[in-house]
């Protein structure tokens, strides 16, 4: 039977290197940002006009404004088919595959998903400045700026869509705390329940 891990995270918190680490050790596929170029498809669009302002920065890798806003900032209606394409990708790939999806209120997405483990990463305001700074390539200035700012807009993404916080324990099966356990151990773990609780 086919098992989906959905990854909810604090900004900073290594939700992709955690995801991508887990999904090598259980050897199926993590999904992202890929997730808008199947939209974009979906809804027969090029992906960069529902990311059109991604080109500002850093040329192709994950970008602040992508944080900030993870399906652009366009007309409210445009914003809603894109998440109902997204959504249909995200249901449409746990009924055909094992796999971990990251973030995309993919937890509320797959709530009726009967074989799955929906996570939440948070860690410590230092961990999460240290992630940004080495990982994502940030000063320490723009670091302690965006963090506030993303988590502010992925709450407001969540309570949108899936009407909660993204936090909010009542829909999460698992609260970790990277700064504590980090990456490693952190994709340890998750392994460990996984195959307990979710490969039959």
């Amino acid at each position: 039977m086919n098992y989906v891990v959905t990854i909810a995270r604090q900004f900073g918190a290594a939700g992709l290197p955690v995801a991508e680490k887990l999904a090598e050790k259980l050897g199926i596929e993590y999904y992202n940002r890929d997730l808008v170029d199947k939209a974009a498809e979906e809804l027969d669009i090029p992906a960069a006009e529902i990311l059109e302002e991604e080109e500002l920065r850093n040329g192709g890798q994950d970008t602040i404004f992508e944080k900030l806003y993870p399906l652009g900032n366009g007309p409210k209606n445009k914003q809603d088919k894109i998440f109902a394409a997204q959504s249909h990708v995200i249901q449409r790939l746990a009924d055909r595959e094992s796999c971990v999806v990251v973030g995309r209120c993919s937890d509320y997405v797959l709530k009726n998903h009967e074989n799955s483990l929906h996570v939440y990463l948070y860690a410590d305001l230092e961990s999460r400045m240290k992630y940004c700074v080495d990982y994502l390539g940030m000063s320490e200035d723009e670091a302690s700026k965006m963090i506030p700012k993303a988590e502010k807009a992925r709450n407001n993404y969540y309570l949108h869509y899936a009407g909660y916080m993204q936090d909010d324990p009542a829909h999460k099966d698992i609260l970790i705390n990277t700064g504590r356990f980090g990456v490693d151990e952190t994709a340890d773990i998750l392994e460990k329940i996984v195959r307990e609780q979710l490969i039959k």
